[in-house]
């Protein structure tokens, strides 16, 4: 998986929600995995950090690529 090829304001707003107490869970995790994939972080090493499978990614990954910041 590359780069999404993240705008300065799409990279604010997720660096907010993966920080934020106040977001849902979910959607925390959602922003950390583009955060990851934009840093190019392994496949294997996103896996182990969020706790999640090759699905979830391809599923998060490809929904953010095609709606961007509307699809998370």
């Amino acid at each position: 998986m590359g780069k999404m090829n993240l705008t300065d304001t799409e990279r604010a707003q997720l660096l907010s929600a993966a920080r934020s107490r106040t977001v849902r869970a979910a959607d925390v995790r959602h922003a950390k995995l583009i955060l990851m994939l934009e840093d190019g972080e392994s496949r294997d090493g996103i896996m182990s950090a969020l706790g999640c499978d090759s699905r979830f990614i391809a599923r998060w990954s490809g929904r953010f690529l095609n709606e961007r910041l509307a699809g998370m």
